[in-house]
């Protein structure tokens, strides 16, 4: 009993905060706002209404409206309630609070969730979800809208684009190998096809009989400089000793079209390596001026860029008073299914921050290379059962927990 009220002590605290206050309901769009306004009981007042996405609709016919509805007002009698639904909400949410308004925001996910619970009608109508919004709010259904400093938020924006580039990057090496594998599958084995070194011998050569007539003598050098040592004449050796015996489909003919569409995947390749720096280069920065970078770089296996990552995502690690509550906020806690003597699977939710989510994976499989405590985790669950994804995202928690004590004891 004693679990399940510290459990729910933030859902009824957010009941509380709530209660009393007239709640107005948004449910935004991207032409029209839908609007509903409940009372400190829950019932509706006033027909549900609808105001354009514009300097107008913001900034008269909603005062106008809300006026017939509630008449004179004061902002501490009120709350607004936006559902969260793409970003939709977020010009209308930075609106209302530079007006000195309270914002919370409601989950769509709890919008559709609740739908049947009205008259057991599983319709959807702009007026219904606008009152769901509301109705959710006045339960504690919500989260509240943040405000953070300039910095922060361009960390974050930094951080969403910085993930973006790495997709559209991992597409673009998926083209550029469907294309090697099917006119010289032998190069893939010789050279990863995304390094400079690569890119470089693309540039020049792209078919077996054109790898045939390769100086290595020549080449030599440019790719020891370009590949830091990494590379040298045995790598040309295998190249060029594959291209006289390769299975790849001959392309007589349509040689200018291969060229033409290998070069337009590699400029894009160079256009996001160099963009993907840049952006990387300033998350840090960004990152170095906050208290959190040095203690998270301070542990084994984190990079700079993974540390700018979190501290991105998390906005502010300040705010969190346990390691689970970040595990929450990227899906990564575990949902439970028990009910009297059955106990179900436990997987992880999933169900919150994507990027975060991936992020928190990809700092445990660095980590546990190096901190024992993380690593016996890891191994312990793969001797019993081997299923690395789940045995890395069970060894997180381990991780998170060391950061957390690490940023409250500073």
């Amino acid at each position: 009993m004693n679990k399940k009220t510290v459990s729910y002590k933030k859902h009824q605290e957010r009941k509380r905060n709530i209660a009393g206050i007239k709640v107005i309901g948004i449910d935004p769009a991207k032409e029209k706002h839908q609007v509903t306004v409940l009372d400190e009981h829950g019932m509706q007042m006033g027909n549900s209404f609808s105001i354009n996405v514009s300097h107008k609709g913001f900034n008269e016919d909603l005062w106008k409206k809300l006026g017939k509805i509630l008449g004179e007002f004061r902002k501490e009698e009120v709350v607004f309630a936006i559902e969260s639904s793409c970003d939709l909400w977020r010009v209308f949410a930075g609106y209302l609070q530079n007006r000195g308004y309270t914002v919370v925001l409601v989950s769509p996910f709890i919008t559709y969730k609740t739908r049947p619970t009205i008259n057991n009608d599983f319709s959807k109508t702009d007026p219904k979800d606008a009152y769901l919004v509301a109705e959710n709010a006045q339960g504690g259904k919500y989260n509240e809208y943040m405000s953070y400093t300039p910095e922060i938020n361009k960390l974050h924006s930094l951080c969403i684009a910085h993930d973006k580039l790495t997709k559209d990057r991992n597409r673009i090496i998926l083209r550029l190998r469907a294309l090697m594998e099917e006119i010289f599958p032998e190069y893939l084995k010789c050279v990863h096809v995304e390094i400079k070194t690569s890119l470089y011998l693309l540039g020049k050569y792209y078919l077996p009989e054109h790898f045939q007539k390769l100086d290595i003598d020549e080449e030599e050098w440019n790719i020891r400089r370009i590949s830091k040592g990494n590379h040298n004449a045995n790598t040309l050796k295998k190249i060029k000793e594959f291209s006289y015996n390769s299975i790849g489909a001959k392309k007589t003919g349509e040689e200018d079209g291969v060229r033409i569409t290998l070069d337009a995947w590699i400029s894009q390749l160079r256009l996001i390596n160099e963009s993907m720096k840049v952006i990387g280069s300033k998350m840090i920065e960004l990152a170095k001026e906050t208290e959190f970078f040095e203690i998270l770089v301070s542990v084994p296996g984190i990079s700079d860029i993974s540390a700018s990552r979190l501290i991105g995502e998390c906005r502010d690690l300040s705010l969190f008073e346990h390691y689970k509550q970040i595990e929450k906020m990227a899906g990564s806690n575990i949902r439970l299914c028990d009910s009297g003597k059955y106990a179900g699977t436990r997987r992880i939710n999933r169900m919150g921050n994507r990027r975060l989510l991936k992020l928190i994976y990809i700092m445990t499989t660095q980590t546990a290379r190096f901190m024992p405590e993380v690593r016996i985790k890891f191994l312990k669950r793969q001797i019993k059962k081997k299923s690395y994804r789940k045995n890395i995202f069970a060894a997180s928690s381990i991780l998170m927990r060391i950061l957390m004590v690490l940023i409250k004891e500073k």
